[in-house]
């Protein structure tokens, strides 16, 4: 599979000059990730007959990418091979298995299963497969940058892919979370999703909301945490987010008596508190919940909620509403407005 971006390794444009026909291959064991990377072309610059009076040069594309790669990188790719072979039975996880699952629907295959495993920079070996693991994070995650295992408040959660064949058992990598834990007063913590990746083969299939909902069952089972947060969602990830949260609510009735728009600040907290939401995930789930109940827009319940969701917009966008002029952000935060509401139905209406 291709890369979505490659402008960490390669500069903003994203453009390599000076080969005709160049390929770049970077191979992975599934499960180990034992690495090799090649360069193909068909001719270079310097060997293509010019008229021009200066020397052109083709970029370097080796450097770059090895710059990323983890120190141990098979030379050739026979090697790469002897190494596939010998991990496809050899290969066992790192870290601690905390959670086991079948896929989403009935694939028919039961001998796959689903495990994910919790590590630290403290074990050697995950560090070591770590390195592997990060140079994923630029190819897939726009804006990641590789984080500092030096730093132990870091938790990675890894998703294999385990397929059991006879007396042997074969793993392959399906995706990982990095979690950072922050401190929060007097004797708590405050985890932070920060990198969430699924890889391509293994995407829409559910195993994002597999990871999720385990890590929020993990944070919502535990007196230590305080809350769960995310840094920088993508689009994506906040739909898948949004259904995760918005189905564990309405299946716990954490909405019953809460009543119509507007709701008091108090119990938006004492919400929060009690299902260790992010303000901003519980207001918007509890908003989506107001909206779902409301049978009309002509109601004087959406004129309500119409109102609260919209104080709720100028509050957050003061700064950007400053300056203008009385008619423009009454016109802006309707179209904020209007914008919010299409997308909760739109979330509304996959659950």
């Amino acid at each position: 599979f291709h890369p979505a971006f490659t402008y960490p390794i390669y500069g903003e444009h994203e453009r390599i000059f000076g080969y005709k026909g160049l390929q770049l291959n970077l191979s992975y064991a599934a499960g180990s990730l034992a690495t090799f990377f090649e360069v193909q072309y068909a001719k270079r610059i310097e060997q293509m007959e010019s008229t021009l009076a200066v020397a052109l040069k083709a970029d370097d594309v080796d450097a770059p990418m090895r710059s990323v790669l983890a120190s141990q990188v098979c030379a050739t790719r026979e090697q790469f091979a002897q190494q596939v072979a010998r991990d496809t039975l050899a290969f066992r996880p790192c870290g601690r298995k905390v959670h086991e699952y079948a896929a989403r629907g009935d694939t028919g295959d039961e001998r796959l299963r689903y495990e994910i495993y919790a590590c630290g920079f403290d074990d050697a070996e995950f560090r070591k497969y770590h390195e592997r693991m990060q140079t994923l994070v630029l190819l897939f995650i726009e804006g990641a940058q590789f984080i500092d295992m030096a730093d132990e408040r870091w938790r990675v959660y890894v998703v294999f892919e385990r397929l059991d064949q006879g007396e042997h058992s074969s793993y392959s990598l399906v995706g990982f979370c990095t979690m950072y834990q922050f401190y929060c007063w007097p004797d708590r913590r405050r985890p932070r999703i920060s990198q969430f990746l699924v890889l391509p083969p293994f995407q829409a299939q559910g195993h994002g909301s597999a990871l999720y909902r385990f890590i929020y069952a993990t944070v919502l089972g535990s007196d230590e945490y305080a809350d769960l947060s995310v840094e920088d969602p993508s689009e994506a990830f906040d739909d898948m987010r949004d259904r995760n949260d918005m189905r564990y609510l309405l299946d716990h009735q954490a909405f019953a008596g809460v009543g119509e728009a507007p709701v008091p600040r108090a119990k938006i907290d004492a919400l929060q508190r009690r299902f260790k939401l992010s303000r901003r995930q519980m207001t918007r789930c509890l908003e989506m919940a107001l909206l779902r109940d409301i049978t009309s827009e002509k109601s004087a319940a959406f004129a309500r909620f119409r109102l609260f969701v919209k104080q709720r917009i100028y509050a957050q966008n003061t700064d950007l509403l400053q300056g203008m002029d009385p008619d423009e952000k009454k016109q802006k935060v309707a179209e904020s407005f209007a914008a919010v509401v299409d997308d909760y139905r739109r979330l509304l209406s996959l659950l």
